[in-house]
Formats: C-alpha cells, structure tokens, sequence
C-alpha cells in the first residue's frame, strides 16, 4: 500500500471502511498519521547502520529507533508500545521512516546484516525470543542454536537459566554478534519469574502467619501468594475482604526474598495517612509520606525508604519535571479512577517503571468493558491488546461506531485470570456476619410530590415527542437530562433544589430509625452510617442530630484528609459518638466496622458506589450483622429505577463473576434510556394526552431554581476529593465541575455512554449555566 492510496478524506478511527480488512484498517490509520504528523526523520549511518533510522516526534520531543528494511518485512522494528502491542509489524514512526525515504528517493535496505541476532518477535498473540542467523560463521551458529531453539528459530523454556551460557558462546563464534535490549530484558524477566514461583510456592500458610503483626485469612494467604508468584497482578476482591493487608503482606514477602527492595504506594489523596499507619502497624518499617512543594517532594522520592506513598495528583505533577521513575514494585489503590487511560493522570502513572505491580480495586470494571482493558495495561500492556482486536472481538458497535452491547465474556475472563484475583464474600471460607438490605418506601410530602410531577411531566413532554418524531434534538435531551437529576432531587428535599425550601420526609424517617435503635437516647449499643449523594441532605440530618443532642462525625468532601481520619478515628473509638454521616467521598478507603447500620439517603444510580458505602461497615472486622435500609421516595423515580438499569451489574458479573456471556445495550444509548422510561411516564393517560398536545409548542422547560455551589458530591468513581495538598491543577483539567457538569457525569454513566458521548454531554449542559 503507497501512501498515495491514501483516501483524501480522513479515515475513521471508529469505524472500519467497507472492502478493507481489519488489519489493512489499522495499517492505514497508522500511515495517515505519520502523514499529518511533522516527524523528524533521519539516517544513523549510511555505513555502519544501513536501514536504522531515528525518528523524532516534535510534539512530544520523544525519539524512536527505527528499522525499516521494505513494507512488510519481518525485520521492521520501532521502541514504541504501538509497534510492540499492535502485532501489525509497523506504527506511525515506521511509517514516518518509509514516507521520508519516498520522498527523499533514498534506496530501501533490503539486504540483512552478516551478523547474528537474538531479538524478540511482536508479531503474533505471544511475543517470543528469536534467532536470525547471519552469513558470518553460520554452520558454526546452527549447531550452537540447536541446542537452544526450536525448529522455527524460538528459544526453548527450557533454555532461559541458561542462556548467558548461549550468549558467551556466541560472541566467541562472531564479535559482532548481537543481544537486543529488549530480548534480554525478557529473558532476564522471564528468569526472575521461575525462581520467583519456585521460591514462593514453597510457602505453606503456617510459612506466612508470622509475615505482619496481624493474621490473615487463608482467602489472604491465597492472594498474597497468587500476587507474588504473578509478580505483576489484580486484586479485585470485593470490597471489604482486606486487600490493603494482602498488598502489604505480599510487598513483605518479595522484601523477605530479596525480590525488591522499595516499594512505592500510589493512592488517592484521602487515603494517604491510613495507608501510612496500617503499613506502620503490620510491619513496623518506615514510611515516607511524598508531600510538600514538587522539589521537597522530588527530593524525598530520591530518598531511599523501604516505603514511600504519594497521591496520584502529585505524582502526575512531578512527573512532568521526571518524565519517568524507577522504583522496585508499585501499588496502586482505587485504580478504577484510572479507567480512562487518556487522562493526564492515567498517563502519568504510565510512565513509572517497575518490575513488579500490584493493582487493587473492588470494582475494575463499572461501566464499560473498555475500562478493564485500561486496568489490565497497567501490569501487563500485552495481555489484552491490541485494541483494535478487542473491540471486534467483544464489543457490538452500531454502524456509527458507538457500543450497544459485549460478547465473548467468558473468553475476556479467562485471558485475565493469569494476573486478576477476585474473590467475594460469599466465596472465601470466612463467614462474615449477616447482611439484611431493606428498601424503606417513604411518603412524599405535597410539595414534594408537586414539584416532582411537575417535573414529570416535562419529561413526559419529551419522552411523547421522540415517540412521535423518534428523535429529540440537542437542546430536548439536555432539558431532559437535567429534569432526570431534579426529579431524584426533589425525592430527598426541596432544599437540595435551592436551600430555601425545607420539605422533606426522609430526614423526619431517618430519626425515627435512630431512635429505634436506641441512639437518640444513648441506651444502645448501635452505631449508625448515613450516607447521601447530596451535601445539602446531609446538612439537613446534621442539624436534626444537633437539636437532638447526638455526638456525630461528619465526613465531607472539604475535609482535609488528615482530618477525615481524625474523625474515623473519633468514630471507631468514643462510645459517645453514636452516627457518621457522609457524603460519597465517604465510600473509598475507610472502615467503619464498628457500626452495624447503613442509611442510605438516596440510591445512587452506580450500583458499584451503594457497595462502596457499604463495604465501609460489611467488611473484615465486623463482629455484627449489619443492616442496610435503602430510603426510597415511594411512586417516583426512584422506585422505578429500582428494576432498572441493570446493565452495568450484568456485564460486571459476566467477567468477575462467571455470569452472561452477552450483554446488550439496545439500539442506541439515549434510545435505550428512553424506552425504559416510557411505561413509567405514561402512568397518567391525562398528563400523556397533555404532553402529547404541548410537544409542538417548544415551550421553554420551566426548572424549580438550582444552585451550582455545595449541590454535588464527588463519587468514588470521580476525581479525587478535593485535598489540603498544595498541588497546582493539571492543564488538563478542568475547573471544579459545575452543578450541570456533575449532572452530565452522573447521567451519562447512567446512559453508559462513552468517553467522548460523555464529554458532549457535559459541555451541552454547560451551556445551561450561562
């Protein structure tokens, strides 16, 4: 293919064209962006080098070492992870090198060297060492290479703790002989990996009861060894189940071995003092917190420390200044919220080199498959890729391009089970205490309910026009999205709406429940969680414990991490403080086993965020059953969502937890979002038959008045909680989200819709605000 067969017209990266194969596709891809790309491209040497090339990227200022030796050839090559992942044989670098020799009437270097070479091959589903015999003493080096390679040149597994004896030997057949980097790095791996596995299987469980100051769990002692045999792994145990202990454990076991030496943990920011001091606890070693201006923060990761724990959004800081770092073994905690890969944080992250890497996360998978894949990459960038494989193979896609459904699930787990671990708690021999989840429906008051059907209404006013037109324009679907929000608004109170008006039952409910459970008048033992997405819901249940004389903690997302764990502390330990209320900036990295009640304000639409509030109480540790009331505003929206959306859960289940094969969407994501919703908003033939007759009017939506400030809370599948960390914003990033920026978060996940639906949504909402 010659660059002239280029069509003028940009090739989709979406969607594949018609009469060209999928990996023609991608070849074509990679070529149109070497041709609008400005790379600088030069020759090693004429002489001693013939067919290497340096290829610079101006917009990076990274440089790439190139062979070209003729399109297709076998013998192309480029240090890049495209090149090395894409099993394509070339990448825009490459193709850059073969447009500058066009253009430039240079010769293509077909001939191969005389010498020798031991390389490793991309090519193909597994990357393999491989042999190319040259013209130099080559009898002598085929008898030498029968003794380590197979028949198609691979070398034997066998042969890997002995192949410094091979290297020796070649280099005296042929000075010129040649090991690349990267074929000795995976020899070299590959040779760490069998002792490694031959050393840890030998542990026994009696063998690693002595490893910390705490006893583990045999479930623990499985994971801990699992990790370090794999070197590089997941655990993505159900939360609760004590993945922080298993991480640290497996870090003392590759210490006691001599396997690594520093150990670097990377966490979100509001997790950074509790990994402190349980790794302080379990181990008694020391430990290096990286916080203060980027040059105290650079000057301690330098610092040789067998512990060193930095916050994702200060390492993406420093980063900038390192462009790498190289530490021994890395763990990362809560990487769901790396599951975009192309946030800045995502590719810093990327650049920390490590031989060993332990990821932990409940929930590796929320939303969309393409988050595991992202995950997967960070311990091993081979076993899922290419990309473009993986989405033909398992995701369904319309013919714009969009996702509408996953297949092949149980192919998906099985390719990860080499390096994820997952376990839940009805699994693992331990019996937790009993869980009883209870739905509460409660009343609305009359201006709640008002206010709700009003804004029922307005949505059944859209929800009519798209079954009369099917089709609802930019501005319809934003009113309709944000109506969506205000209606699960109006279900807590209407102060949520405006901080004015105060009607409301749920609050009133949730102290009769702690009344019952003895808490309003101290003469029980209980201790009571109370969760809400709204800041402004919790402030209404904090004034009502105050007037009622009861000592609570209150956790949100403006508490400085330091303080959080002050008041997690306060919680666990004072038999007077009775109630922690919380936000979602709650839900990730605390234990609160001493409580045994969960209130749930509000049923976010994630049901992985209603398991992150509850595996705070419902994990190990917990010496009680524990009691999980969900509060639902009784004939509105969040009743009927109840029996909704379970899309999300279903593809979770179908990779972790040996569920469906095949997941579907539906025709579209909005399409699908409406059909759900059209039983429900056509309950009333009267407010239909009105919302049918107004469709043609285009009548501004009229909204009950909303504020921007205080209204939202981040997620735990959010960015970060805001820190007292003085770090500067990331470029990248936007300023703190808006009211109706959060609102386009929270329903676009609702909608499943990818990254880049997503991010429409939200500057169509923004609009809103102006």
């Amino acid at each position: 293919m010659k660059y002239a067969d280029l069509p003028k017209q940009r090739i989709s990266h979406l969607v594949k064209p018609n009469g060209l194969s999928l990996e023609d596709w991608q070849v074509m891809l990679r070529m149109q962006q070497a041709s609008r790309e400005e790379f600088e491209v030069s020759c090693v040497s004429e002489r001693y080098n013939p067919g290497e090339y340096t290829v610079v990227s101006p917009a990076s200022g990274n440089t790439y070492k190139v062979v070209f030796r003729g399109p297709k050839s076998p013998w192309n090559y480029c240090d890049c992870m495209d090149f090395k992942t894409s099993q394509l044989g070339t990448c825009k670098h490459v193709e850059a090198a073969r447009q500058w020799i066009a253009d430039h009437h240079k010769r293509i270097h077909r001939d191969l060297p005389a010498y020798t070479s031991v390389y490793l091959s991309y090519r193909g589903n597994d990357r393999r060492v491989r042999i190319r015999v040259g013209s130099s003493a080559t009898e002598a080096f085929r008898r030498l290479v029968r003794r380590y390679f197979n028949d198609f040149d691979e070398l034997q597994p066998t042969a890997y703790e002995s192949f410094d004896t091979f290297v020796r030997e070649a280099r005296a057949l042929d000075p010129t002989f040649k090991y690349y980097p990267d074929a000795e790095d995976f020899v070299l791996a590959e040779r760490e990996a069998i002792r490694r596995r031959k050393v840890i299987g030998k542990y026994s469980d009696a063998d690693l009861d002595g490893l910390l100051q705490t006893t583990l769990y045999a479930y623990q002692k499985e994971g801990v060894r699992f990790a370090a045999k794999a070197g590089r792994a997941i655990i993505a145990d159900e939360m609760g189940l004590g993945k922080t202990v298993q991480a640290i454990a497996t870090a003392e076991l590759l210490r006691k071995e001599q396997f690594v030496e520093q150990v670097l943990v990377l966490c979100p920011t509001t997790l950074k003092y509790q990994w402190k001091r349980e790794i302080e606890r379990f181990t008694g070693s020391e430990v290096l917190l990286i916080d203060g201006s980027p040059e105290q923060r650079r000057k301690l990761l330098a610092t040789a420390a067998p512990y060193k724990i930095a916050s994702y959004n200060s390492m993406a800081q420093d980063l900038k200044e390192l462009k790498s770092l190289q530490t021994d073994m890395v763990i990362m905690d809560e990487v769901q919220r790396l599951k975009n890969w192309n946030t800045q944080i995502a590719r810093a992250v990327r650049r920390i080199r490590s031989n060993y890497a332990l990821i932990l996360s409940g929930t590796p998978l929320e939303n969309r498959l393409e988050e595991l894949y992202s995950i997967v990459e960070l311990v091993d960038q081979f076993r899922l890729s290419p990309y473009y494989l993986f989405r033909d193979r398992y995701l369904v896609t319309d013919d714009t391009g969009r996702t509408v459904g996953y297949r092949n699930l149980q192919e998906v787990a099985a390719r990860i089970r080499p390096v994820l671990i997952r376990r839940s708690k009805k699994d693992v021999a331990l019996q937790l205490p009993e869980r009883i989840d209870k739905n509460l429906f409660v009343p609305m008051t009359q201006e709640q309910l008002d206010a709700h059907n009003e804004l029922k209404l307005q949505a059944a006013r859209l929800v009519a026009k798209w079954h009369r037109m099917h089709f609802l324009s930019e501005m319809d679907r934003k009113q309709l999205l944000l109506v969506l929000s205000q209606m699960r608004m109006t279900c807590d109170s209407l102060f949520v709406l405006d901080e004015r008006s105060r009607a409301d039952t749920k609050v009133e409910e949730v102290m009769n429940i702690l009344d019952e459970a003895g808490v309003l008048a101290g003469d029980g033992a209980q201790k009571v969680v109370i969760f809400s997405q709204w800041e402004r819901m919790t402030r209404l249940v904090a004034r009502e414990l105050e007037q009622a004389g009861v000592e609570y903690c209150y956790l949100h997302g403006n508490v400085p991490p330091k303080e959080r764990q002050e008041r997690v502390e306060t919680f666990c330990s004072s038999p007077t403080a009775r109630v922690f209320l919380s936000t979602d900036a709650g839900c990730v990295g605390l234990n609160l086993q001493v409580a045994n009640v969960v209130i749930n304000l509000d049923v976010p639409w994630n049901p992985a965020v209603l398991e992150q509030r509850i595996g705070r109480v419902h994990r190990i540790g917990q010496q009680h059953g524990v009691e999980v009331i969900n509060l639902i505003s009784a004939g509105t929206i969040e009743e009927d969502m109840l029996s909704k959306l379970r899309f999300k859960a279903s593809l979770f289940e179908g990779v972790m937890d040996g569920g469906a094969d095949a997941v579907f969407l539906g025709d579209s994501h909005f399409d699908g979002l409406l059909n759900g919703l059209s039983n429900y908003m056509e309950e009333s033939e009267t407010a239909t038959a009105e919302a049918i007759s107004q469709a043609d009017e285009e009548q501004p939506v009229r909204r009950a008045p909303v504020q921007t400030e205080l209204v939202f809370e981040e997620t735990a599948a959010a960015s970060p909680a805001p820190s007292a960390e003085p770090a500067p914003a990331l470029p990248s990033e936007a300023p703190q989200p808006t009211l109706l920026q959060r609102l386009a978060t929270d329903l676009a996940e609702l909608l499943l819709a990818d990254e880049e639906t997503r991010q429409k949504a939200a500057q169509l909402l923004a609009g809103l605000s102006q």
